[in-house]
């Protein structure tokens, strides 16, 4: 039996995570944030929240690698 990450919490809404209402948005550092700003180079995010795009309310944060992998723009070869 799979464990429901979220733990059946649901946000204001009645949205759960899995749910397209649900996205995942990167958050990041002072530095990576400055990085962002000045270089225009996305870092590698801090973690992955969670949050449902009718009341913002956050249902977790994840600092999986694979996650935060995706989020990240490839290197140039």
């Amino acid at each position: 039996m799979k464990k429901d990450p979220t733990n059946g919490r649901t946000c204001y809404c009645g949205h759960r995570r899995g749910d397209p209402a649900i996205h995942e948005e990167p958050e990041y550092s002072m530095w990576g944030w400055i990085v962002l700003s000045m270089f225009g180079v996305t870092p590698r995010p801090h973690h992955i929240a969670f949050r449902c795009a009718y009341c913002r309310e956050e249902l977790g944060q994840s600092r999986d690698p694979r996650l935060l992998a995706r989020r990240t723009t490839p290197r140039a070869a």
